[in-house]
């Protein structure tokens, strides 16, 4: 009786050492998605805006003359006109008239790299005319920068060479009005694209990042030159100019 006990107790042993492990397997592997995000961008124009909301005004304007009494202000504007007047020049200096909160642009964008405001004339102005952007600044949408002259105060007048302090002269391009929104002015017989000028073009803004929405203010001012010739009804036109990065 005993072997038989220890018999059955080697089978039991033997049983359980041929009886294999399950063993658990992982397999995996990788796919690539690929994609870029275009870029985009808006650009809105206003002139004698208002700098509690940005928006465009048609109600009279605010100019300082150098020196005082050379520009008469008007008592209501059209959209993306700016009226200087009726300007009386001196027979023997330069005189300036100084539009204030003149241009504003709004600029929305997605491009993480930033944009640049190009600001040119369609075509030369005038003979002894000559016109100075003076940047007042940037504000978030629902803004807009106040000029950065007092009431008071105006600009003195270009010098022959170059304009006030925080000034920039406007150089002439070649003409044509891109992606021109609902009523903007469109010089007539212009090609369908702007060329900046190939020297002095007044980079207005440099941004190096995207935006939700930045309005920048200027004011415009136009000088004569001494003894400036009589003309009717003489116009220019400005190109402001946004390209993405």
């Amino acid at each position: 009786m005993k072997r038989a006990a220890v018999a059955l107790v080697t089978v039991g042993l033997t049983a359980l050492a041929i009886v294999p492990a399950l063993a658990s397997t992982t397999l995996q592997g990788a796919v690539e998605a690929k994609w870029n995000v275009a870029a985009t961008a808006s650009l809105t124009l206003a002139t004698n805006y208002v700098t509690t909301t940005g928006l465009q005004s048609t109600g009279a304007n605010t100019l300082t003359g150098s020196p005082a009494g050379t520009c008469a202000n008007a008592s209501a504007e059209t959209a993306l006109t700016m009226t200087f007047g009726a300007l009386t020049p001196s027979a023997t200096a330069e005189v300036a008239c100084d539009y204030e909160r003149a241009i504003l642009a709004n600029v929305v964008t997605n491009d993480s790299t930033g944009f640049k405001i190009n600001e040119y004339l369609e075509a030369a102005p005038t003979t002894g005319i000559t016109f100075c952007a003076f940047p007042n600044g940037s504000d978030p949408t629902g803004t807009a920068p106040a000029s950065i002259f007092a009431a008071s105060t105006a600009p003195t007048p270009y010098t022959g060479s170059a304009c006030a302090t925080g000034g920039t002269p406007l150089v002439a391009g070649t003409g044509g009005l891109v992606n021109g929104g609902a009523g903007q002015p469109a010089p007539t017989g212009n090609p369908a694209t702007a060329t900046i000028p190939t020297t002095g073009n007044f980079v207005w803004v440099n941004a190096t990042t995207s935006t939700a929405g930045t309005n920048y203010g200027q004011d415009l001012q136009i000088n004569l030159a001494a003894n400036q010739a009589s003309s009717t009804a003489d116009q220019s036109y400005i190109i402001i100019q946004l390209v993405t990065n």
